[in-house]
């Protein structure tokens, strides 16, 4: 009877994974800064979901955030990144650049930095995010649009709703 119980707590605790998550969603803070002409963008994502997004996309397992990280990985990021969300001023998308990168404090997320330079007098623009639906049906992509750090949009963008229309 006792290696029964064992073995049943065995397979109980093994089937718990303290690094999965039952929900899916990214955060997204873009601010377009009237003065210096910038977007600036921070994306939240967990480290998990980024990488199977990354390898489905063609990647090789990248090792995010971690000491065996390819050299390949920022490259990989900026072109998803790019693929899966992007902003367009009239009607034409406009590529950002990727910036960096840093893990969030408790490791299971990833913080990644992007800017568009030279975006002048616009009167308004469109916000698309696919981030990680190609992954997961109930992916939700929180974004945060503020101009000159006031915030202008709330969005949630899913897999229904992936583009949203602002007026500055």
């Amino acid at each position: 009877m006792t290696y029964i119980l064992i073995f049943v707590s065995f397979l109980i605790s093994s089937s718990f994974n303290a690094n999965t998550h039952d929900f899916h969603i990214s955060r997204t803070e873009i601010n377009y800064d009237q003065k210096t002409n910038e977007v600036q963008i921070a994306v939240h994502l967990f480290i998990d979901d980024f990488e199977s997004a990354l390898v489905k996309s063609g990647s090789a397992k990248l090792h995010l955030c971690t000491p065996k990280e390819d050299q390949s990985a920022d490259d990989a990021i900026e072109k998803y990144l790019n693929n899966k969300m992007r902003i367009y001023v009239s009607g034409k998308p406009i590529t950002a650049s990727f910036l960096g990168k840093e893990t969030s404090t408790d490791k299971m997320a990833v913080w990644c930095y992007l800017e568009i330079s030279n975006v002048k007098n616009i009167s308004e623009l469109t916000i698309e995010n696919k981030l990680l639906n190609e992954i997961y049906n109930d992916q939700k992509n929180i974004t945060d649009f503020t101009v000159n750090k006031k915030r202008k949009a709330f969005i949630i963008f899913d897999s229904d709703k992936t583009q949203e229309k602002i007026s500055l």
